[in-house]
């Protein structure tokens, strides 16, 4: 039996079938957050629930079938996806693999068939999702790890350009990203190089080499204005080489 406690929502509009898929993944150790049987429901779910994985139904009711709604919550919120279909058709499944399916299984199966299904799907999302030991180009302790959702995020010390704080949040932005940490910005800041970067007001923290240009009561990083509180001034005018 697995015991795991992993969250699940089924998308089928078949009551009865989603019944005996619920069923048989609670026989197995697997927690049940809902059932959808629409596009809208599902959504609805996958922004609100805390989910591990999302059981999908191809032909589900209403205009958006279950393809488009695997892809939207994937793309979204990162969650792996298990299709079922009582269509084995070659186009079918060309068409579920754009979505970026974890395991696909046709109907009828059964609880075990069901289970490995849901088993590989986990797998496969942790193995994509677990950070790598090293990145090619880079040492590892030039590279942070930001956790988002069930994801993890890489990003390159050298490349952040200034750290911005939003309430319970830190944002991140580079030239080519902005990435959502959740964390305080005093904490962010006592996890980078302390040589490299300067708090300069109480919602911002600078890469001291990214700064274009000073003027009055802001920096300019990228052409973006950045407040500085007064009471940073005077450390920010120490820590530059100013001729």
């Amino acid at each position: 039996m697995v015991i795991n406690n992993k969250k699940v929502l089924i998308v089928e509009d078949e009551f009865s079938i989603a019944l005996d898929i619920e069923t048989s993944l609670k026989k197995v150790g697997y927690d049940i957050v809902g059932i959808a049987s629409s596009y809208n429901e599902a959504m609805k779910y996958a922004e609100e629930a805390t989910l591990d994985i999302v059981i999908m139904d191809i032909n589900i009711s209403g205009e958006k079938n279950g393809i488009v709604t695997a892809k939207d919550i994937y793309d979204k919120y990162k969650i792996p996806i298990v299709f079922l279909t009582a269509y084995g058709d070659d186009d079918t499944f060309k068409k579920a693999l754009e979505s970026r399916p974890f395991a696909f299984l046709l109907k009828p199966f059964n609880t075990k068939e069901l289970s490995f299904a849901v088993q590989i799907a986990l797998q496969k999302h942790l193995e994509n999702n677990t950070p790598k030991t090293t990145i090619p180009g880079a040492k590892l302790s030039e590279i942070i790890f930001i956790k988002d959702k069930s994801q993890f995020i890489s990003v390159k010390i050298n490349k952040i350009l200034w750290v911005e704080a939003m309430d319970n949040y830190t944002q991140i932005i580079t030239k080519d990203k902005k990435i959502l940490a959740n964390m305080f910005l005093k904490e962010f800041y006592e996890k980078v190089p302390q040589d490299k970067f300067l708090r300069i007001h109480r919602s911002y923290m600078v890469a001291l080499d990214k700064i274009d240009k000073i003027e009055n009561r802001f920096i300019f990083i990228n052409g973006h204005k950045i407040p500085i509180s007064k009471a940073y001034r005077s450390q920010l005018i120490e820590r530059l080489d100013i001729l």
